[in-house]
């Protein structure tokens, strides 16, 4: 499981649960299915198709894992692709559109930064991906409900942005001596452990200041109290977890997914 892809599409279902808990929305399956289905498929695209030779260094278990199951990942990839698509039909044309815009953005993105041609690459990268994270698990449910809120959206939005960042930082920084036996020269190479660990607590502090500014939005204070515990327990793995294992990611992964336990508990409470 630390190295299928599958968990991660677990991530954006959790996120955007937590999005229709905190803002009221009703739950669209097919967007669920069709996130989940997308995600898991472009990291595993990532994973299994992509040649980066950094991963040899970096993550040795994981390019032996997929060598070994190669088998399996185009199996999950086909079923992946068939029941996502057929998810798609169901959605509005706005919120695939949305959607696309998103993956362009991404993908767009790791081209210009020279991150597929070992260029250098800055702080951008990270921001960009917590970013297309916290845009497509806040606003692309918005649009699927067709249910405009204004602040509360732009709230949850750097939220989520907050609570995913300090993620991405970590595990940029525990890729630092592959990308650099692969002639990579990404920012990690730059700033140091305990650096990288403090602004990631800033981050983190900052979205648990965003989560009790949504009561002031009318935001349910029970559910903003349950989200908030994601933030805090990534603010403690950020300082007992190694991002360089593999396993220690995958906590990381399970971590941001937190806002589902908000929807289970709204759920109950409704």
């Amino acid at each position: 499981m630390c190295h299928d892809p599958l968990p991660v599409g677990g991530v954006a279902v959790g996120m955007m649960l937590g999005t229709y808990a905190l803002l009221g929305l009703p739950v669209s399956v097919p967007l669920l299915v069709a996130a989940g289905c997308g995600t898991a498929l472009i990291y595993g695209a990532d994973r299994a198709v992509v040649d980066a030779p950094e991963d040899r260094w970096n993550r040795p278990d994981r390019v032996a894992w997929v060598r070994a199951h190669r088998r399996w990942l185009g199996i999950e990839g086909a079923l992946l692709a068939v029941v996502g698509a057929g998810a798609l039909l169901f959605l509005r044309p706005a919120t695939i559109g949305g959607a696309l815009l998103l993956a362009v953005v991404a993908v767009g993105h790791q081209g210009l930064s020279g991150d597929w041609a070992g260029e250098t690459t800055g702080w951008t990268k990270p921001v960009v991906v917590a970013l297309v994270w916290a845009v497509g698990g806040t606003v692309v449910p918005v649009i699927e409900a067709a249910a405009l809120q204004g602040a509360p959206v732009a709230w949850l939005g750097a939220y989520r942005a907050l609570f995913v960042l300090p993620n991405v930082l970590l595990s940029d920084w525990g890729d630092r001596q592959g990308d650099r036996a692969a002639g990579r020269h990404p920012w990690t190479h730059r700033v140091r452990g305990r650096t990288v660990r403090w602004g990631a607590t800033i981050l983190l502090l900052g979205a648990l200041a965003l989560a009790a500014v949504g009561a002031t939005l009318g935001r349910p204070p029970q559910l903003l109290l349950v989200d908030a515990v994601g933030p805090t327990l990534l603010l403690g793995a950020v300082w007992t977890l190694t991002p360089e294992r593999s396993a220690h990611r995958l906590v990381l992964d399970v971590i941001v997914a937190w806002p589902a336990v908000t929807a289970a508990v709204a759920w109950g409470i409704g």
